[in-house]
């Protein structure tokens, strides 16, 4: 990962604001959460979980911002679909990606059959495909960025359906 010129990259939200992510990790710790596109059924479903531990990280002094591929529009919709209240950014030029050194896997990889089940459970929870974004082979990541450009915590994610653990998220922001 190249921190200084992740720190450097600016991000557009759903309304076309411009984000320094270094600004977001200058007073408090940041979930960083790299979606691979925001029509994957396995980030919607993850973005959920966060949605729903939104508080315990906030409790811990953190907060969480997603970066996904895909226009204005598709972080919009998937914002509003799942009623993300945490800052959600479109990186389609990858250039977030390259800095945090994100990885892109064969389809192979990314469908292995070890991943059939999850998806179908996935699916049976009520979360659905929608339109891809950029880079549908690229993995999904999520970090812990703390003051001082300090990593806290990193998770690469292996496959569509491997994700960090709320709970080491939460214990991440908390360690100050």
């Amino acid at each position: 990962m190249d921190l200084a010129a992740l720190s450097d990259t600016s991000l557009s939200d759903a309304t076309g604001t411009k984000h320094r992510l270094g600004d977001l990790w200058d007073d408090k710790p940041v979930v960083l959460v790299f979606l691979r596109h925001f029509g994957c059924l396995h980030c919607r479903e993850h973005a959920v979980q966060l949605r729903d531990r939104y508080d315990d990280i906030k409790a811990a002094g953190g907060e969480i911002v997603a970066i996904g591929t895909g226009d204005q529009r598709y972080a919009e919709a998937f914002a509003r679909d799942e009623k993300i209240p945490f800052t959600v950014l479109v990186d389609d030029d990858a250039v977030a990606a390259h800095a945090a050194s994100i990885k892109t896997l064969n389809w192979f990889q990314l469908l292995h059959p070890r991943t059939w089940k999850a998806t179908w459970q996935a699916s049976r929870r009520g979360h659905h495909v929608h339109k891809p974004g950029m880079r549908v082979k690229q993995i999904g990541a999520t970090f812990v960025i703390g003051t001082g450009d300090k990593v806290r915590y990193e998770h690469m994610d292996t496959d569509s359906t491997d994700h960090a653990r709320i709970d080491d998220l939460v214990a991440a922001v908390r360690k100050g």
